[in-house]
């Protein structure tokens, strides 16, 4: 779903535009959903940062190891290239890698479990995702829609492993100087998914006679947003995030031959982006991460059917990011 989210953002955002004419909309459009979500800017790059905490995990709900995380660092780097646009419609080739790392000290495995267990030793997962996204500007009931299909691969380093999507609809229904509000509905093309459909609740606010504005996109995140500075934004709330890279356990205690983790974690904190120049933004978060689930499942198996499960205390992270995208020279906010 990491992914799905991604690109989802491509149907939520227009609500600031008026429909009276799609060409605008689409660009006024467009320009809105890469400065609110740096991963949909033509080049964006970030690093995230772990403060050490404990570990415990479950392997067919029985005990497997437990350690402390030395060190969790993630690298993401994402690329959005527009491939053929016209007055309504805008399709886009899009590409995705993240590399992510864990050392652990302390390990205790269970000693059933003891020739898959963990071990202090460095380790490494390689993601890589590409996709196809088609966007289409629309009109019903004198209201600007805006529909989205994507068809997503993904894999790892060693091979291809998943071909999944997902199409939606989004109506944004009110507009005005104070309030903007848009709802849909999502449904997945994959059936690790866990539910066939989503809802798409979005809403700004605002708030009278401050500079203070209320930016709530459910399941997604919700924030708190300013101007700082001449060129600066300070955001304060909280981000669903989920990230899922592919393993390829060697033993004897694992049926199938790959495996997905897929981890669901809450990050609440501050954010602060900085335009450098016309089109290019820094970006840096800090804050605290707690996760919700993290499981492993045989490739293309619903989490509901994971064989091992993994939890962690809450930790404090911080991130860092550089973003690239021409669509911002007329902005003066980033």
């Amino acid at each position: 779903m990491k992914r799905t989210l991604s690109f989802f953002t491509l149907a939520l955002l227009c609500h600031f535009v008026n429909a009276q004419d799609t060409a605008t909309f689409k660009k006024r459009a467009m320009a809105l959903i890469t400065d609110k979500f740096p991963v949909t800017r033509t080049f964006d790059i970030q690093y995230q940062q772990y403060l050490p905490g404990n570990f415990d995990s479950e392997l067919y709900d029985r005990h497997f190891s437990k350690a402390k995380i030395q060190t969790h660092y993630r690298l993401k780097v994402a690329a959005n290239i527009p491939l053929l646009e016209t007055k309504k419609w805008r399709i886009t080739g899009s590409a995705n890698y993240r590399y992510e790392a864990f050392k652990f000290k302390d390990v205790e495995a269970a000693p059933n479990f003891a020739e898959a267990g963990l071990d202090n030793n460095k380790h490494e997962f390689h993601y890589f995702s590409g996709a196809i996204s088609a966007t289409y500007f629309s009109v019903l009931f004198k209201k600007p829609v805006i529909y989205t299909a994507s068809i997503i691969v993904d894999g790892s380093e060693k091979d291809i492993e998943r071909l999944n999507g997902f199409v939606s609809a989004t109506m944004f229904l009110k507009r005005n100087r104070q309030t903007r509000i848009g709802v849909g509905v999502m449904a997945f093309i994959d059936p690790a998914m866990q539910i066939p459909f989503a809802p798409i609740i979005m809403i700004e606010h605002q708030f009278r006679n401050a500079v203070w504005t209320m930016d709530l996109i459910l399941p997604q995140r919700l924030l708190f947003k300013r101007p700082i500075f001449e060129n600066g934004r300070l955001s304060i709330g909280s981000e669903l995030a989920n990230d899922n890279f592919y393993t390829y356990p060697n033993s004897s205690l694992f049926k199938s031959k790959v495996y997905d983790y897929r981890q669901l974690e809450l990050r609440s904190g501050i954010t602060y982006e900085h335009k450098l120049n016309s089109f290019i933004i820094a970006t840096f978060k800090t804050g605290v991460s707690n996760v919700f689930s993290s499981r492993l499942s045989a490739r293309g198996e619903s989490s509901k059917n994971y064989v091992l499960s993994t939890t962690a205390g809450a930790a404090g992270y911080f991130s860092v990011g550089l973003s690239f995208n021409p669509s911002l020279k007329k902005k003066k906010q980033p």
